[in-house]
């Protein structure tokens, strides 16, 4: 799948915004995460978790703490 599909599935005007992406010129929306696992067919849940540790590495562990296992057996019920 070229860049521009994945673009225009997950609901970008530019394609280039997907190459900002990939070199590390712009973060990856935490709100269009569920729109490119779709779009990228990935597990959005996977997506999501690599985002955090990448961007906010301090609130992703302070949400495993808090909401861990509770989050993992909601996940897991949905």
């Amino acid at each position: 799948m070229t860049q521009r599909e994945i673009a225009q599935r997950a609901g970008f005007p530019k394609p280039n915004v997907l190459s900002m992406m990939k070199t590390g010129e712009t973060k990856v929306p935490i709100e269009r995460i569920p729109a490119l696992a779709e779009a990228c067919d990935v597990d959005p849940i996977d997506f999501a978790r690599i985002a955090m540790l990448e961007y906010h590495p301090e609130i992703w562990g302070t949400l495993n703490l808090v909401f861990d296992p509770k989050l993992t057996n909601a996940v897991l019920l949905l």
